[in-house]
């Protein structure tokens, strides 16, 4: 098996499934980024080294590619390495393999270094540069972070929401993890139950903190490849806070 960054593997435990005991988008989501907070933990810069340095990551894009979500009770292996790591950016590349080592799922995201105190991107180290970026090849190449436009207004589906205590991260802001929650949440059980997930995209424009009300709209589209959902989260000023977009087969 190809050397990778970081590699770990897990089994698929009851709390992580849905109705039809497969893995949930979310659980996925937060066995990738803990993944990545563990790679970054061997390499010497864990939570409480950022924390210290007033500084983090701070997830801006997500695009994963299923080919089918793990079972309860299937141990699988995460893979994770970076693809680029420069200025203010770095390429974080997953994937995730069954028990047989095939891949069953393929991921890539973009990250940016934050100086916390200011809530500003800053310069990733020169030292940290060296210990993250790998030089391997990208786990979906060419890939440019896309996401579909906005349909008309009055085809939405709305609804909001408001940003709690158990919402927000070490970052102080809403996990990245929470928004593609939310917008689980508005696919239809027609959908969710009897289709597979084949397709996530995700890109975060904008943080949201503790007591921010976040507004939601739906949009829902028949395509030669599946069903596609969009999900535009805004704040009160109707700004796009983040953009959630999943494709169903």
């Amino acid at each position: 098996m190809r050397q990778v960054g970081h590699e770990e593997s897990r089994k698929i435990s009851y709390f992580q499934v849905d109705v039809n005991r497969l893995m949930t988008p979310a659980a996925l989501f937060s066995d990738l980024q803990e993944a990545a907070i563990n790679h970054s933990d061997f390499l010497g810069y864990s939570v409480e080294y950022l924390t210290e340095k007033q500084t983090g990551w701070a997830v801006i894009n997500w695009h994963l590619e299923v080919d089918r979500m793990p079972k309860l009770g299937e141990t699988i292996t995460v893979q994770t390495w970076c693809e680029k790591c420069r200025r203010m950016q770095a390429i974080r590349c997953f994937h995730v393999l069954d028990e047989k080592k095939e891949i069953i799922i393929k991921g890539i995201s973009r990250w940016i270094y934050m100086d916390l105190e200011k809530r500003k991107p800053g310069n990733i180290p020169d030292e940290m540069v060296q210990k993250y970026h790998s030089g391997q090849e990208s786990s979906i190449p060419g890939e440019k972070f896309l996401m579909p436009k906005e349909a008309k207004e009055e085809d939405a589906v709305s609804r909001s929401l408001e940003i709690t205590r158990r919402d927000t991260d070490s970052n102080g802001h809403a996990n990245n993890v929470k928004y593609l929650e939310w917008a689980m949440d508005d696919v239809p059980d027609e959908i969710y139950d009897n289709m597979q997930l084949k397709d996530v995209r995700i890109v975060y424009r904008k943080e949201c903190l503790r007591g921010d009300q976040v507004i939601m709209k739906t949009y829902f589209n028949t395509t030669e490849n599946g069903k596609e959902i969009l999900t535009f989260l805004k704040d009160k000023e109707q700004t796009v806070l983040a953009e959630v977009a999943t494709l169903w087969q």
